[in-house]
């Protein structure tokens, strides 16, 4: 398992997005020496949209993207269901994405090449955040990277019944309950499971 700190050949940078009224946490990574224009990744941290931090990027896949390929990665500390529930998150990796893309020249990206990634709940908000940029048309996202992603609220063939130690059936329904609250039953958006997406019409 890899440590959950910056690797000595990446670059670390802490900003506050501004964001409506508040700000998000988040880190900047990128490769040391290499002033070009590069890849601009969104990575969104797992845990189950109950749990996790933005460090938990240094023992991602993100890293690699850093140190082999260059990318420069933003990690954003996104608002956790046990406070904060749908659309807390999505809403916070969505104006970490508008950032990136008005913010390209100073970070060193290329606005026409931004991709969003993530793993378990981050995979499903990556998916989140896609869908919502094609919609409003305001982000044209190269490329997606879901990683085992938290897509749909419901059981499912895999979900139900697992009685794994580190993640199991019991904390995924407390998890959707957790990150649902307050969203009418029967009316879940797309938005925040989404699977969901394939319902509309």
């Amino acid at each position: 398992m890899r440590p959950m700190k910056p690797d000595k050949d990446i670059c670390v940078k802490k900003i506050r997005i501004p964001a409506k009224k508040r700000s998000i946490p988040a880190l900047i990574l990128s490769p040391k020496g290499n002033t070009q224009p590069k890849t601009g990744v969104l990575w969104l941290h797992g845990g189950g949209y109950i749990l996790g931090m933005k460090e938990m990027v240094y023992a991602s896949r993100a890293a690699d993207l850093v140190k082999y390929f260059g990318a420069v990665v933003v990690s954003p500390g996104y608002r956790l269901a046990p406070f904060f529930p749908y659309p807390a998150a999505l809403d916070d990796c969505y104006d970490a994405l508008l950032y990136m893309k008005s913010h390209a020249a100073e970070l060193g990206i290329r606005e026409n090449q931004l991709m969003v990634g993530g793993e378990s709940a981050g995979g499903g908000l990556c998916a989140s955040v896609c869908i919502k940029a094609r919609d409003t048309g305001e982000v044209n996202i190269a490329f997606q990277m879901p990683l085992y992603p938290m897509l749909d609220d419901r059981d499912t063939e895999s979900s139900r019944d697992n009685h794994g130690q580190v993640w199991n059936t019991r904390k995924n329904h407390i998890a959707w309950k957790l990150y649902l609250r307050g969203t009418p039953k029967g009316h879940v958006p797309a938005y925040a499971a989404p699977a969901r997406a394939q319902d509309v019409s």
